[in-house]
């Protein structure tokens, strides 16, 4: 059994071990409010958008060939990888991007409904499909353009380049 002046002791030794703990807490905390997170570079959009684009063209050819559950998977994919792309939009507060963004996205549910059905009808999921590729190409015209002689895809109204 442990003398008074023990017990004591072993509770400051508690104290200033809690004490510390939320201090350190409280600095993270501080340090965390300094830099925005997540960081969503151009690169990172860069390679979001490439998956976007290969996994969406797939969904496309399931959804053409009525193979749901190929079409269900590619689409998560895309709607994944795309969601991500919000921090881009915000952090250059481009509120018309955020809004075709959240068209695609609120398309893509939509077609992850209708491929969920029971039974699928494959002219809905086929206009749907063609919806989403106009919201995407909707803000490709707005935010994308090629160079003529690199063929490279750049910012269109964005400061930083593809």
């Amino acid at each position: 059994m442990r003398r008074p002046d023990e017990r004591a002791r072993a509770f400051r030794d508690v104290a200033i071990l809690f004490a510390a703990a939320w201090i350190a807490g409280v600095r993270v905390s501080a340090l965390a409010d300094q830099q925005p997170y997540p960081i969503f570079t151009a690169d990172h959009f860069v390679i979001a958008m490439k998956t976007v684009g290969q996994a969406f063209t797939a969904t496309n050819a399931a959804v053409t060939r009525n193979q749901t559950d190929d079409a269900k998977a590619y689409l998560a994919i895309s709607r994944d990888r795309l969601a991500t792309t919000i921090t881009f939009w915000r952090d250059r507060r481009r509120d018309d991007a955020v809004t075709m963004l959240r068209t695609a996205l609120a398309r893509m549910d939509e077609l992850d409904a209708a491929l969920s059905a029971e039974r699928v009808d494959t002219d809905a999921t086929s206009n749907l499909a063609k919806q989403i590729g106009e919201a995407c190409e909707a803000c490709h015209q707005t935010y994308r353009e090629q160079d003529p002689a690199t063929k490279k895809f750049r910012f269109r109204n964005v400061t930083e380049h593809l």
